[in-house]
């Protein structure tokens, strides 16, 4: 006999397979996990849990009390079945680069890191549509399309490493939003995983019809890990446009880049991406490894038009004219690609080279109506200036999707109070205006104290019932979204 946890164990004498004979619930977490899935495939050493502390937030830190890593679905689905007997927190994990504090573990518990879910099963070019993995990257997957003349219109900047598990759930857009939309334009299914381990297939490349008629994929976008683990989706897919042409605008103020929007917006030229960088942006990216000649000390936008060759061209003129009439101090065009592609490379990398500036970084997201543009970055502008915050502005200006980025230094008593009282006026005031809280990014853990701001208690309660349908006892990442979803095990 020998005594574990308080309770008496009677073993058989001189048994070599004693360990085995304790009740599972009774053993450590480490071998609970074992028995859900192969070793090797669950992580709980202090090392190994230090990645997983953060997303691409970065300034909050939650360390887990493991990660398992599903080799497929099949593993997923098993472990799943498990996770009510665990009693801890279940949070699912793509590649982390999310900016809201989605995927961390606020409460502890298990985080499910899905990256080895990463086949592409079926491209079907013929009906503009793919089945994949939740585990691809986004650049991976347009890289397979090209071949096939189709590709996927969604491209957030971390497209290099970012899953399409990790964009679903976030609805994540990108440059190209403006015209072509985010995320759940372009979700024609979704098979996930309940927390019971029961598979349910969501839409399909029928978008409903044909055997799976539980049509209920728009719960699932945007989901951010409350309801279920995603395995799965059926994407719709465009054909790729024949030509693409990139301009470089640089303007001296606020007012005279606002006016250059608003003219783009309302042309039948209908650009594809609008994109600005401030004086700050433009001099952070000329100082790096991403330099490519922008003009500093300006205001920078970054316009794309694509589709037919001759359309296209035929539009080059009237554009460039629009960014002239508007006060520019300088306009460059080109279609080659390898300046294109610099361009590009340089406004994505953006967010990466703050990392460089500062110890610390906060990123927001909200999305305003574009007459209030010049006003609420002005505001971000003098409320940081005012604390001694540095703030740098590179964001999707077409659809007004706001990015404000402020640096600091965790580490200095107050500095992080600073960033989060700039962070709720900023969001007070585009609520005021007309705006929402969050226009790719998600809520996260970040802006789920902003909810009722937006939302009456009527609202709150009605979006509530949505997680509590699927998941009751907030087992799937809790505190997320909505601060009162917190799991008691």
């Amino acid at each position: 006999m020998f005594h574990l946890d308080g309770k008496l164990i009677d073993l058989p004498p001189r048994s070599r397979y004693w360990y085995d004979l304790i009740p599972l619930s009774l053993k450590p977490l480490a071998a609970r996990l074992s028995a859900l899935l192969p070793r090797g495939r669950v992580l709980t050493s202090a090392a190994q849990l230090a990645a997983y502390g953060a997303d691409g937030l970065g300034y909050k830190n939650y360390l887990p009390d493991a990660v398992v890593l599903p080799a497929d679905a099949e593993e997923l689905v098993r472990f799943m079945r498990g996770t009510k007997s665990l009693g801890l927190p279940v949070v699912m994990r793509g590649a982390g680069t999310s900016l809201s504090g989605g995927p961390v573990a606020v409460q502890g518990g298990i985080i499910v890191h899905t990256s080895a879910l990463r086949a592409v099963r079926e491209i079907n070019a013929e009906g503009f549509w793919c089945e994949v993995e939740s585990g691809v990257t986004l650049n991976d997957l347009d890289a397979i399309l090209k071949p096939h003349g189709v590709f996927y219109p969604p491209d957030p900047s971390s497209g290099p490493v970012c899953t399409l598990g990790g964009n679903v759930a976030s609805n994540a857009g990108g440059a190209h939003c403006f015209r072509y939309g985010v995320t759940s334009n372009y979700i024609l299914g979704v098979e996930a995983v309940l927390l019971d381990g029961s598979v349910h297939r969501f839409g399909g490349p029928a978008g409903g019809r044909g055997p799976w008629r539980e049509d209920w994929k728009r719960f699932m976008i945007g989901s951010e890990g409350t309801l279920a683990a995603f395995t799965r989706f059926w994407l719709r897919l465009l054909p790729l446009p024949e030509k693409v042409w990139t301009f470089r605008a640089t303007y001296p103020d606020l007012r005279t880049t606002e006016s250059a929007i608003h003219a783009l917006v309302a042309h039948s030229s209908y650009p594809a991406a609008i994109e600005m960088l401030d004086p700050r942006g433009v001099a952070m990216v000329e100082s790096s490894q991403m330099a490519c000649g922008l003009p500093e000390g300006s205001f920078l936008l970054l316009v794309e038009i694509d589709g037919p060759a001759a359309l296209v061209d035929a539009r080059v003129a009237p554009v460039s004219e629009i960014l002239r009439q508007a006060g520019a101090l300088d306009v460059m065009f080109s279609e080659e690609d390898t300046i294109r592609k610099k361009l590009w490379k340089a406004r994505k990398a953006a967010g990466g080279l703050l990392g460089q500036l500062s110890p610390s970084y906060v990123v927001q997201d909200a999305v305003i109506p574009k007459r209030a543009l010049a006003e609420v970055l002005q505001l971000v502008y003098d409320e940081a200036d005012a604390a001694g915050i540095r703030a740098v502005n590179v964001f999707h200006a077409g659809d007004g999707n706001l990015h404000p980025n402020f640096l600091f230094d965790s580490r200095l008593p107050g500095d992080l109070e600073k960033v989060e009282r700039i962070s709720k006026r900023l969001m007070e005031r585009v609520i005021e205006v007309g705006g929402t809280l969050s226009g790719e990014h998600g809520i996260g853990n970040d802006k789920s104290g902003y909810m009722p701001l937006v939302f009456g208690p009527d609202s709150m309660r009605l979006q509530l019932a949505v997680p509590a349908a699927f998941n009751p006892a907030h087992q799937m990442n809790p505190l997320k979204v909505f601060d009162c979803r917190r799991f008691a095990s």
